[in-house]
Order: C-alpha cells, then structure tokens, then sequence
C-alpha cells in the first residue's frame, strides 16, 4: 500500500474529496499523459510495452493505485478509476500530504525514455502503467472562486507552490514529446472551469499571489451570454453557481478579461461553447459551434493558440467521432478528460 494512505485510508480519502466537491473547492487528481497518435504500432497502443524501470515513488504510486482500485464499488470501469484516481490524489495532494522531497536533475536524459501509451482506451491496467513509468498529471481542478474565498485560496496555491512546478505549456508539451518530466519537483496543474467572472477577479490574482499559472478553460457562449441572462443560461448548460453568484450581475469573464489572462502569462482555452456533451456534437453545426468557433473566438481575443480543450463529463479522444476529428482540424493539441490528457495527433 502506497504510504500516503499510512494516515487514511482510500475510502477515507475519496470520502474527503467528495466533501471537497460538495463545497466547490479545488479537487485534487491524479491523470494520465498519453498521445493520441493517429498512427501507431498496436501493440503499443494496447499497453504491451516493455516498463521502464520506474521511479521509486511513481512505483508506489502504482502499487498504491492497484490496491485501492478493487476497494471501490462504482457503476463502471471509469467511474472506479475516478474514485481511485482521486483518493489517491487527496492523499498525495491534499491539506494532510506527505510534502515531496525534489530529485536531484538527471546527468543527462534518457536516450531512449520509453515513450507516451497511445491506447485511448479506459483500463485499470493502462492507468497502472502509467503511473508506474510516471507519464501522469497532477490535477487541482476549480470551479467558482467567490471572494469570500480567495485568501483561503491564495494560501492552498502557495502551499502547492512549495511543494510543486507548477506547469506550463511548454512543460506539458515537453513532457509529452519526451515522456520525461525536466524538472526536480513534481508538476501540478490548477485549472479553472467554465470562465466565471471571478475566475477573472479572483482566482488570476490568487495564482499570481502564490506565483503559480493557471489554466482556465471557458465555455464560449457563457461569455457571449447578455449579462441580465447568465444566470439563467448557467443553471440551463449545467454550470453550477454559489450564492455569491447573485441573479442580474455580471457572472461570465469578458473577451477583454480573457485577453489580460493571455497577456498576464496564464492558460486560456475553450470548454466547448455550451458546455456540451461530446456525444451530442453530431451534426456539422454543432461541430462549428462546439468545436471550431471557440477556438476561432479566442485566438481572436489573445492573439495565440488555444492549446486544449474540454468536455463537459469528461470524454476522452479516441478519433473516431466526427468531434474528435475536428479537435485536431481545429489546431487543438491536448483534450482533457476525466481520467487522461491526451496529446492530440499533428
């Protein structure tokens, strides 16, 4: 058993995260690094790679992941690796870790690291190799960040900022391209959804507090919403709201606040327009409304390139919907999901 449960147990720690989310607190969770390679060898693809000798604690990590997995009863396979997934990471990410101690800088890297998994499907095996070989990312994800809320949320990211690197584009896809993570302490990614406005108000100024970048994925037409219709149009695109979140007041971010993001050094990307299910973007008009146009929108406001994106409930890539083929034609490079990052082909 993984040493981050000597202190509590898996059930436990699910449990504290739950509670976590029941409060709209950041979440920690561990998830895969993988490459989403349109062509690739199948064996491969399945998992059927020689592992490379693992670091000691990405070992423990795995073994700690697959004793815990059978521990949880869940609807399915990936709801169970959720569950674990986060336990596991309220263990190891959580107001009671055990703090990471860095490793010292590798003479020299690998000359043949083994590379990403290409398999887009959802395993404990395939989970359990990536963890093992640490082609992984840890996760704190947020939703609202009312004002009453930011100095407990400033102290949160400095204390993560103690403990990790927090991560960069140019880490991610470094990490991704090597399948080696370049740094002496863990990476850890805060990422803020849906673009509320006090994403903007509070959460940016908190990040930069604590010195860390956020990444803050936004739903296109919550902004584009006439002020005196956001609160409506979040409770109908299932975008949860606080009481702080008052009927009648500006609750989305603006294009002019999305732009200062950019500029201020954070992430900032699309969470589709409406929030929508990948498995009810079909039809060619919701592909542009989905897919293309807001990433069309927000390269337009920050000048760059929208680097990933986002389904509401968490679908992974697996290239064979008309969506997924058009998150690559769109120039999207990574999709995030419940259990995996996929690194996009091209």
């Amino acid at each position: 058993m993984s040493r981050s449960f000597t202190a509590i147990t898996p059930q436990d720690a699910f449990e504290a995260s739950q509670r976590l989310v029941a409060q709209r607190r950041g979440v920690p969770m561990y998830v895969s690094l993988r490459s989403a390679s349109a062509s690739h060898d199948v064996a491969t693809a399945r998992g059927d790679r020689s592992p490379a000798p693992p670091r000691p604690a990405d070992a423990e990590l795995a073994e700690g992941f697959t004793a815990s997995c059978p521990q949880f009863e869940a609807p399915g396979e990936e709801e169970t690796l959720i569950r674990t997934l986060q336990a596991l990471a309220y263990a190891g990410l959580g107001p009671d870790r055990v703090r990471p101690v860095p490793s010292a800088p590798a003479a020299e890297e690998p000359t043949a690291p083994l590379p990403l998994s290409t398999d887009p499907d959802i395993s404990a095996g395939g989970t359990e190799a990536d963890l093992r070989s640490g082609h992984f990312l840890r996760v704190v994800n947020y939703h609202n960040t009312p004002a009453s809320w930011k100095d407990e949320l400033v102290a949160e990211l400095r204390g993560y900022a103690k403990d990790f690197e927090t991560v960069d584009v140019a880490d991610l896809e470094r990490f991704a391209q090597t399948g080696v993570w370049h740094k002496t302490r863990p990476g850890l990614l805060p990422v803020f959804y849906e673009g509320y406005r006090d994403n903007y108000d509070v959460a940016a100024a908190a990040c930069e507090e604590a010195g860390v970048v956020g990444w803050f994925f936004v739903c296109t037409a919550f902004v584009d919403t006439p002020v005196d219709a956001q609160h409506d149009y979040a409770l109908a695109h299932r975008i949860k709201l606080v009481s702080e979140n008052e009927k009648g007041t500006r609750l989305a971010m603006t294009w002019d606040e999305i732009a200062d993001l950019h500029r201020r050094g954070h992430v900032v990307t699309p969470h589709t327009a409406s929030h929508a299910l990948a498995r009810k973007v079909l039809a060619p008009e919701d592909i542009e409304r989905e897919v293309i146009r807001p990433k069309r929108l927000m390269d337009r406001a920050t000048g760059g390139s929208a680097v990933c994106t986002a389904w509401l409930e968490g679908t992974s890539w697996t290239g064979e919907s008309a969506a997924d083929r058009a998150l690559v034609e769109a120039g999207y490079r990574f999709v995030f999901s419940n259990t995996m990052v996929q690194r996009l082909p091209g």
